[in-house]
């Protein structure tokens, strides 16, 4: 028993004697387990950059409601919420690397950058449609691209492609996936779990269907929206699509309004000023009228985001005498007739 005790403190204490070449490493502690040693798993947060904005577009983060107009060479990070207005769309670029990636929200849309990042060999972009329309191309360069587009209904992942997209209606179950130029794109049906390829020139619907099945469901109805068009297209079906062109000896074309002589263009801009409000100045607070807003991009109708400026010529007018305009209520937008008549003060 003795002997037995004698080697057992001989085995602990030469247990307790370590060199210095047999030390052991640092314990894992030192490295976190969050942070990898490894340079692969790294990951890089990418930002979206505005190329391009036509009409109202508005961002602000996630579940913020300061919405900010949108403006070229902002950037944007993760959860960061675009909204666009009617007949207003956004282009961005995600990342400046060589895998080109272009982003464009279309009209009356609302999306999320739900994740934009990359590591040693890939970029990750995902984005959130929750109602609207979004288009997309990635070209692919040195890092390996993974795109998907979600929506409470659908899920879209491409393969390689340029010119793809996703349109989904608030409210229903109604979704479109389509791909336009090259490339391969997998169509996932949350609702059914149903999937499907498709294929340029290929879309598919809510019924997992092909292009084939549901072309002869797809018609363009033209419809005259006047407040909802553009100025030009305006006056351009005004003087081109009159019902009278047959029986009008003038061939169906009408003057509204003819400022192409120096003297009516200064009788108009007496009457746009006086029509005119003034802007308010600047600190001043002003409160804004009571506006139901039916849907967050705005109303349907006028559709550009503008304050409209009702400009009267009455009968009386000069202009209308002299045969330069036709007697009416004109609607111009703000922009407009600010920059109209800014052109005509450097005259």
């Amino acid at each position: 028993m003795i002997r037995m005790a004698i080697l057992g403190i001989v085995t602990l204490l030469a247990g307790s004697v370590v060199t210095a070449q047999d030390a052991p490493a640092p314990p894992a502690a030192a490295q976190p387990a969050s942070q990898p040693a490894s340079a692969p798993s790294e990951r890089t947060p990418i930002t979206a950059r505005v190329i391009e904005v036509r009409g109202d577009v508005k961002h602000a983060p996630l579940g913020a409601e300061d919405w900010k107009s949108c403006e070229v060479d902002e950037e944007y990070p993760e959860q960061t919420v675009i909204l666009t207005g009617l007949r207003s769309s956004v282009k961005l670029q995600i990342g400046r690397d060589d895998t080109y990636t272009l982003l464009v929200v279309e009209p009356a849309s609302k999306t999320l950058l739900v994740e934009a990042y990359t590591t040693a060999d890939a970029k990750r972009v995902n984005i959130g449609v929750g109602y609207g329309q979004i288009r997309a191309g990635v070209a692919e360069g040195g890092l390996k691209s993974e795109f998907t587009v979600a929506s409470p209904v659908a899920t879209l992942s491409k393969r390689g492609t340029w010119n793809f997209g996703l349109f989904y209606e608030r409210g229903t179950d109604r979704f479109e996936i389509f791909l336009l130029d090259y490339g391969l794109v997998e169509a996932l049906h949350k609702l059914t779990g149903e999937r499907r390829l498709v294929l340029p020139g290929q879309l598919v619907t809510e019924a997992m269907r092909r292009w084939a099945d549901e072309a002869q469901l797809h018609r363009n109805v033209s419809i005259g929206d006047f407040l909802g068009q553009s100025d030009v297209m305006v006056a351009f079906n005004r003087l081109q699509q009159d019902g009278l062109r047959v029986l009008n000896p003038e061939g169906g074309q009408t003057v509204l309004l003819d400022l192409s002589s120096a003297g009516a263009q200064q009788q108009f801009a007496d009457i746009a000023r006086q029509n005119l409000p003034p802007l308010p100045l600047p600190g001043a607070v002003v409160t804004p009228p009571a506006v139901r807003r039916a849907r967050a991009e705005g109303f349907f109708g006028t559709g550009r985001g503008d304050e409209l400026i009702p400009v009267i010529i009455d009968k009386t007018s000069p202009l209308a005498q002299r045969g330069f305009a036709q007697p009416g209520t004109y609607q111009f937008p703000r922009s407009a007739l600010e920059g109209w008549l800014q052109q005509q003060g450097k005259k």
